[in-house]
């Protein structure tokens, strides 16, 4: 059995990771023969000829709130197969959209974040999520199947979301494209931190958010400077750059700390680091990591809830220490830096585990997960 169309259900084109995981997943589909759209809330025709080769369709509202009644309209008129909604609002609102627009499409929700956590610590002071776990609850239930990106997430919408365990659940990782973002990595870097051989570099690349523990990193790094004369890279925005900012003072360690913001090939600098560090209190399935993996980079990971424990294999792609120790992750960063071998090694365990998440592989993942609901 082949599926003839379906769509894809989220954000927006204009940069972040889901603009990244829609058309990934959305190219991946059409050149496995099924016909996508790539379903945004809203769209320029600026942003869609950056994807000359992917159908996005504007539903023209600027809120995912706002989307249901666009919605049930594309669903009444193009009536996929499946829609593959994500993150969590666009889940309920693609269910609601399908019950109330009469038609036969599945909805397959997908689940890209440890919820409870999101929810209670990220974004617990913010009315529209305060309902959300609720919704959840009520509405998961009537999707017809469920993709969660690591089993953490799985585990964590049964457990502490109380969604219903029935409906069909399978773990599917992110995709990225190997190749494209090999081929980008060969940029030169022009950030002066990489001017000098003789400093090691350690580089993040995250939101400056709660949920990524910069702090922790940062203080990690200030132990790692006792020995090493390292430079940490910070690529990201976000509003805890100034109390990360007062951090570096009160470490002393300002002068080789860089915070530069978002940089739209991160990749150059992923192949060129001697260490990425991911040291989240959570994760779904951290797109950053998957693709500092395929750049070839030697990465250190916390065990904290989430996937990226699953994505280096529990250790044997990278190294994975205690979450809420710098210390222990200020010696593995030292054990890489001042070991090549070890260095080498996990460089080229990287580039062999980055090929489990070329996006025709995890695309297919998809659609036949989908095929299984039929």
């Amino acid at each position: 059995m082949k599926l003839k169309k379906v769509a894809i259900f989220t954000h927006g084109i204009k940069r972040g990771p889901f603009t990244r995981l829609g058309t990934t997943l959305a190219r991946g589909f059409q050149e496995a023969g099924v016909d996508c759209d790539l379903v945004v809330l809203q769209a320029t025709e600026e942003q869609k000829a950056k994807y000359p080769d992917i159908n996005v369709i504007s539903l023209k509202v600027k809120r995912a709130v706002f989307s249901c009644l666009p919605l049930i309209k594309y669903l009444q008129q193009q009536q996929p197969e499946i829609v593959f909604a994500m993150p969590s609002y666009f889940n309920i609102i693609a269910i609601l959209a399908k019950y109330l627009s009469g038609v036969k499409t599945k909805i397959v929700i997908g689940e890209h974040n440890i919820c409870s956590l999101e929810t209670k610590i990220e974004h617990g002071d913010k009315l529209k999520i305060k309902y959300l776990p609720l919704l959840m609850r009520y509405i998961y239930p009537y999707g017809d199947g469920l993709i969660g990106v690591c089993a953490d997430t799985l585990k964590d919408l049964v457990k502490e979301m109380k969604v219903a365990p029935e409906i069909p659940m399978q773990v599917i990782s992110n995709p990225i494209d190997v190749t494209q973002i090999q081929q980008v990595a060969q940029e030169a870097t022009d950030h002066p931190c990489f001017e000098n051989p003789d400093c090691p570099v350690i580089l993040t690349v995250a939101r400056m958010a709660k949920q990524k523990r910069l702090d922790l990193l940062i203080r990690a790094f200030a132990k790692v400077r006792e020995t090493i004369p390292a430079q940490l890279l910070i690529l990201g925005d976000g509003s805890l750059k100034e109390e990360l900012e007062h951090l570096c003072q009160e470490l002393q360690v300002h002068n080789y700390v860089f915070m530069p913001g978002y940089d739209p090939n991160p990749y150059k600098y992923m192949s060129a680091c001697d260490v990425f560090v991911l040291y989240s209190a959570w994760e779904g399935c951290p797109v950053a990591l998957e693709e500092a993996i395929a750049c070839g980079a030697a990465v250190v990971v916390n065990d904290a809830p989430g996937g990226s424990k699953e994505v280096v294999d529990n250790g044997q792609y990278g190294m994975v220490v205690p979450h809420d120790n710098p210390e222990a992750l200020a010696i593995a960063i030292a054990k890489i830096i001042n070991n090549p071998q070890i260095k080498q090694h996990y460089q080229q365990k990287a580039l062999i585990r980055a090929k489990e998440f070329q996006y025709q592989k995890i695309s297919q993942q998809y659609l036949d997960f989908a095929i299984s609901l039929k």
